[in-house]
């Protein structure tokens, strides 16, 4: 706590808006890991696997009841890209507030993972999945307005790609290698992390941690000493 004139006031610890998408990476990570290990084998952040993922249950024959949890999260993804795209261009837009409500979506499906103990398949598992694929749906619409150059929060096959091709054996100037490197390692520990939580302790676990990721990341997001 500081003082000043008008007598105690409480000072917030605050990150750099650059740790905070770092810390976003993270999230990524343990929501994943939750997600395809624990409910149904679906991402709710990597929409690139869950397409694939469709796409291989309808070439191969699959029932219908295969092919539903991904066409869920897919559109529960995009409903959350919307909204966040919404949010971008609404009247709070330069505050950041749709990271809040991402955060407010995240603690919702943590609640009803510890209650509801979602399983392979059931109402659960689609209720919990969908509610994750929002929050990160509007994560990336955020991320695209608030992100920073070669600081990725989950597309690692660019950054990698990047890392490599800009490097100075193949002759280029890779000046962000520091930003691109941080970002695949978070995404790795993350991921790791998250799948050793969710084999121990449930999906609860990697669940709680990303909350608690999102929650610091927000002093960087949304508190902040200028535009």
């Amino acid at each position: 706590m500081d003082r000043d004139r008008t007598g105690w006031r409480i000072t917030v610890p605050r990150v750099s808006h650059i740790s905070a998408l770092y810390l976003i990476t993270g999230v990524c990570g343990f929501v994943d890991a939750a997600c395809f290990l624990s409910m149904g084998g679906v991402f709710a952040e990597i929409m690139t696997g869950n397409l694939l993922f469709l796409c291989f249950a309808i070439g191969t024959g699959q029932p219908i009841l295969g092919v539903t949890k991904y066409l869920l999260v897919i559109a529960a993804f995009l409903l959350g890209a919307l909204a966040g795209g919404r949010l971008l261009r609404g009247p709070l837009a330069e505050q950041r507030i749709g990271f809040a409500v991402e955060w407010a979506f995240l603690v919702i499906a943590l609640a009803l993972t510890a209650i509801l103990q979602p399983r392979e398949a059931g109402l659960e598992r689609d209720v919990v999945t969908s509610l994750l694929a929002f929050a990160m749906g509007m994560q990336n619409a955020l991320v695209r307005r608030h992100g920073v150059p070669d600081l990725a929060t989950n597309v690692m096959t660019l950054t990698a790609t990047a890392l490599v091709a800009d490097s100075a054996v193949a002759g280029g100037h890779n000046e962000n290698w520091r930003r691109r490197s941080v970002s695949i390692t978070i995404f790795l520990v993350s991921g790791t992390a998250g799948a050793a939580l969710t084999t121990w302790l449930g999906p609860w676990a990697p669940l709680a941690v990303s909350v608690a990721l999102l929650t610091v990341a927000l002093t960087g997001l949304i508190v902040r000493d200028g535009p």
